[in-house]
């Protein structure tokens, strides 16, 4: 019988060489400024073995995992992540996790509490969630207020939120995901990490992201901060979804033009699929609840709408924040099936209007927009690698028309 340990660690292995495989390196630049140092990616990163990492490491790694599947199905189009901060004597005295895009990642929330900024990073992370998941009209509460405060103040000059945590002596952060290293609506955590002072960061799972792909840790191990860069299946599994969406498309299949890539051949092929699976009652379905938006408010872009303008009525509708819960859902069921109708009779009150809204949705997805009837939508995007042969599947339909 071979034992668990070591059953383990060839899982581990042949895990990491299938996504290394699947996510290969990329080159990007970060920006310039004040506190933006710049970094250059390069394929060559000195990261130290997951041998060099203890059972301790380990199991401070596996609370950080804890955290992050609090944020699991909020974070569209955002990983779920989780971070615990330990000091020389092995004390927690930070963790967080990332709630929702916009707001601190999760180094962040923990770096707030243990720069003594909230009480609790696990709650004030909730808190965000809650927030936006109330179906109260009451006002915002006071902690989600301060929340909000902390979070502009580390948008526009992070040094001085985390100066407190260099007091203490040695300081390790533990983390499911590589720490990014580009700005996006939030500084990258790479840089709140180095100005907090933090000497050695433990890495869950390298981010795959073309933008961050080793760069965040070789931006650490330049300011001179130990990392172990660990390949754990549990941190690995957090992230799958968001790997696949961040995985750069075939030549022939680029996101940009991936509409103009599915001919009339493909979505009748598509349809008969969805057609034999609705039959069969396999063809999964989500639909659109009252409650979807976030501040902003469909029906009025409705009444604003300019009937002969397509441009402007669909310029007008990318301009509406879904909410990732149902992104999330509705995401991970295209991963699963490649297939899924969207019902959107709660989203608008005319049919045409279905096809533009089901647009944007497809958009933020990578998806096509396969078939409109009513205020139905089917949507298609293929796996990676993909479950459906197109060009079997043309054929096939092909042939049963010519046989009739």
């Amino acid at each position: 019988m071979i034992p668990s340990s070591l059953l383990n660690h060839v899982i581990s292995a042949f895990l990491w060489l299938f996504l290394c495989q699947a996510f290969p390196a990329h080159s990007f630049q970060t920006q310039r400024s004040l506190h933006r140092n710049v970094v250059t990616r390069h394929t060559s990163i000195t990261t130290a073995h997951a041998t060099s990492a203890t059972s301790t490491d380990q199991a401070f790694l596996n609370q950080a995992v804890a955290s992050a599947k609090l944020g699991l199905g909020h974070t569209f189009p955002n990983p779920a992540v989780g971070c615990v901060l330990v000091n020389e004597q092995n004390q927690i005295i930070g963790q967080g996790f990332h709630p929702r895009a916009g707001f601190p990642h999760a180094e962040v929330f923990a770096l707030l509490q243990a720069s003594g900024h909230v009480s609790d990073g696990v709650r004030a992370a909730k808190c965000v969630i809650e927030q936006f998941n109330s179906s109260s009209d009451s006002a915002r509460s006071t902690e989600f207020t301060r929340i909000q405060e902390l979070t502009n103040q580390y948008r526009s000059d992070p040094s001085s939120l985390f100066q407190p945590l260099v007091d203490h002596a040695s300081v390790t952060a533990y983390v499911t995901l590589e720490p990014c290293c580009h700005y996006g609506q939030t500084p990258p955590c790479a840089l709140a990490l180095q100005l907090a002072g933090v000497q050695r960061v433990v890495v869950g799972f390298r981010d795959p992201n073309p933008r961050v792909d080793g760069g965040g840790v070789q931006f650490l191990q330049q300011k001179g901060v130990t990392v172990d860069l660990m390949n754990d299946p549990a941190c690995a599994s957090l992230v799958a979804a968001f790997c696949q969406r961040i995985t750069p498309r075939p030549a022939e299949w680029p996101s940009d033009t991936y509409n103009d890539q599915v001919t009339g051949a493909m979505r009748s092929a598509l349809r008969s699929v969805a057609g034999r699976q609705k039959a069969a009652g396999t063809l999964p379905e989500v639909s659109w609840a009252k409650d979807m938006l976030v501040d902003s408010e469909l029906w009025i872009l409705q009444e604003q709408r300019v009937e002969d303008d397509t441009d402007k009525c669909i310029a007008m509708y990318k301009t509406i924040k879904i909410k990732p819960e149902w992104m999330e859902h509705l995401d991970q069921l295209l991963w699963d099936h490649e297939l899924v109708q969207v019902r959107l009779n709660n989203a608008v009150n005319k049919k045409k209007d279905a096809k533009l809204v089901g647009q944007v949705i497809a958009a933020q997805l990578q998806a096509h927009v396969t078939q409109t009837v009513g205020h139905t939508c089917l949507l298609y995007r293929p796996g990676v690698p993909p479950v459906l042969n197109l060009e079997a599947l043309v054929q096939e339909t092909s042939s049963s028309s010519s046989s009739t």
